[in-house]
């Protein structure tokens, strides 16, 4: 395998555990080549594919389809037309509309503002498969998703136009605009083909960095985390244009009340200059960075791309699957599958079992008596009287 390039690494029989996984997935995403698998070698000698059976390749189906879904003008019109409600920030009488907002972005936004934490893992990280993300994150669901649509959700729930109610709108609002940026952000850094991030190695802060890069890197070049803009040459450019035209009319369209009226109520007592100079500003940046850096993105005629996927017919050594913690396997090999979940923790090793169900026992019959006892005393003076 080494005469093709390709780096092997190999699992012995009775060394996999959690560790060795991560590790691997470490030094594949520090590693220049995307030609590596990861195999097991059995007790006979035997050579496997080493894969994850934790459901990783569901959630590679789902984030493949939610890829070939996400509208990027959605996106960006939504990050645009969303800012309008700090410009009514310091007005009393406007009253925002968490509840609708929350609708809106849980429903029709939904791929748009969706798996922000694995974009930015396989593009901007460079995170090798959904196998590998599982094995590095801390977070088994979409939990940004989630955080900000049920927080503008409870807020909707608030006292109508109390400070506080507004200011966790306002929070919810920018959350959800962060989260749009960033996954335009990672996908324009995918296009792009901008080398992995590497900050933080494995640590914690990783993820937290690589989000406010992602954001920051949507903010400067929108457009080129739209579909098609892949293309390159003039059809990239062209669609730079044609969406900075659609974007830049539906944003100045609602600025009319009645269109803002639907987010904002009251909202003809707002003042939108300043919301309107920094956008106006903002539209032209962008377009011109993105112009440029759509005019940089390489055209792969319809010849080159057939004479690649016959080479890649022809001399399949390694196919791309998520399940691998490398990305790709061997098809002729066997699959080996194994669940991380069995390389966690062991529980402690200062208790036996019979005495950490004994403990169990106990506080699950405190916990039960806990909670009769916080109405006892109103049933009790209910009888008494």
């Amino acid at each position: 395998m080494k005469e093709f390039g390709i780096t092997v690494y190999i699992a012995e029989h009775g060394s996999i555990d959690m560790y060795l996984l991560q590790q691997v997935v470490q030094h594949a995403m520090s590693c220049k080549s995307n030609k590596r698998c990861l195999l097991y070698r059995d007790i006979n000698g035997r050579l496997y594919n080493l894969t994850l059976n934790n459901g990783c390749s569901g959630l590679a189906g789902t984030w493949k389809s939610l890829l070939l879904s996400f509208s990027g003008i959605q996106a960006l019109v939504a990050l645009t037309v969303l800012s309008r409600a700090f410009g009514c920030s310091n007005v009393g009488d406007a009253l925002l509309k968490p509840g609708y907002i929350s609708l809106i972005l849980g429903l029709i936004l939904y791929e748009e503002i969706s798996h922000v934490w694995l974009n930015i893992a396989m593009f901007v990280r460079g995170v090798p498969s959904v196998g590998a993300y599982t094995l590095l994150s801390i977070f088994d669901s979409d939990w940004p998703r989630k955080a900000v649509v049920f927080l503008l959700a409870i807020t909707s729930a608030m006292d109508e136009g109390s400070s506080t109610q507004r200011y966790c709108t306002l929070v919810g609002i920018g959350l959800a605009m962060m989260l749009l940026a960033a996954n335009l952000g990672s996908r324009a850094w995918y296009f792009m083909k901008w080398k992995p991030l590497s900050c933080c190695g494995g640590t914690l802060l990783a993820p937290i960095v690589s989000l406010f890069v992602a954001a920051l890197v949507g903010l400067i070049f929108p457009y080129i985390g739209f579909n098609k803009i892949q293309a390159g040459g003039k059809a990239a450019v062209q669609l730079v244009i044609i969406n900075t035209i659609i974007v830049a009319g539906l944003f100045v369209i609602s600025d009319l009340d009645v269109i803002q009226h639907f987010l904002i109520k009251g909202s003809d007592s707002c003042n939108q200059d300043n919301v309107n100079i920094t956008l106006g500003i903002w539209f032209a940046m962008t377009s011109i960075t993105s112009i440029f850096a759509a005019k940089n993105i390489a055209v792969v005629s319809n010849d080159d791309q057939l004479e690649e996927e016959g080479e890649d017919d022809n001399d399949q050594l390694l196919v791309e699957d998520h399940t691998s913690p490398c990305g790709y396997k061997i098809p002729n090999f066997p699959d080996h599958p194994v669940d991380p979940i069995y390389f966690g923790s062991k529980g402690c090793d200062c208790f036996s079992l019979q005495f950490e169900v004994l403990i169990g026992l106990m506080i699950s019959i405190g916990v039960g008596f806990f909670v009769v006892s916080t109405s006892m005393y109103d049933y009790i003076g209910a009888i008494g009287s």
